[in-house]
């Protein structure tokens, strides 16, 4: 009696178990596709900059015309054309946040008029600058963007190419320069192509100090003067570290 209710019990345990768990099969996740992101080295080291693009030019003045301003008086309106800039910089990059470097290029435009005034030929307005800047760049992590502000001073070496230039009763012509304080300040945005190669676009706000360019002709001496240059540059950027 006693074998067959211990029997039973079992077979009711045996019928009320649970299955043996059987783990389901195997299946690996979808392949994805690896993403390299370049980070500027934090290592210090030498860089080359080249920049180069149009450049848009505030209207000017012109605040002297031979002893004492003529044709419409003291600051007649000079209108500039578009011009263009091309730059070279070598700088130090001392961490992946602050570099420095020394800069110097061209950049020029023609005068597209002044009231009271005529050119024989379009006359040309061009610098040769030399600035120092320092700039300040914001890398975004796992990104190859890396936003930069920065800032320069220095001078300029100015030109005037004056192709009969004048008003009623004197004309200039000739190329004459002066060279005068100078600075700038430029943001942008550098892509990381490499380790040590990235193209970047950038904007620049380049100013002078008013220029003097003296003629020997007509005599004794003959001045002619411009308000300083302001100008904005939109600059298409290649960089190469040397580490």
């Amino acid at each position: 009696m006693v074998s067959v209710f211990c029997l039973g019990i079992s077979a009711a345990k045996a019928q009320n178990s649970p299955p043996p768990y059987s783990p389901p099969p195997y299946s690996p996740p979808p392949y994805q596709q690896p993403q390299y992101y370049y980070y500027p080295q934090p290592d210090q080291g030498l860089y080359l900059r080249a920049n180069v693009g149009p450049t848009f030019y505030q209207d000017g003045k012109l605040t002297e015309f031979g002893g004492g301003p003529y044709g419409q008086g003291p600051n007649a309106t000079v209108k500039y054309e578009t011009g263009a800039a091309v730059n070279a910089a070598v700088g130090w990059e001392f961490n992946r946040f602050i570099s420095a470097d020394f800069e110097t290029g061209f950049q020029g435009t023609r005068i597209d008029n002044v009231p009271g005034y005529f050119q024989y030929d379009h006359s040309d307005v061009y610098d040769i600058p030399f600035l120092v800047n320092a700039i300040l760049s914001f890398p975004i992590p796992n990104s190859i963007v890396t936003p930069y502000i920065g800032a320069g001073i220095g001078g300029a070496d100015t030109y005037f190419d004056a192709r009969g230039f004048g008003d009623s009763s004197q004309t200039v012509y000739r190329t004459e320069n002066d060279v005068e304080w100078a600075w700038q300040a430029m943001a942008g945005l550098r892509f990381q192509l490499a380790p040590n190669i990235s193209l970047g676009l950038g904007y620049r706000y380049f100013t002078t100090a008013d220029t003097t360019y003296s003629y020997g002709y007509p005599p004794p001496n003959f001045d002619v003067g411009f308000d300083g240059i302001r100008s904005h540059s939109v600059l298409f950027t290649f960089d190469w570290k040397f580490w």
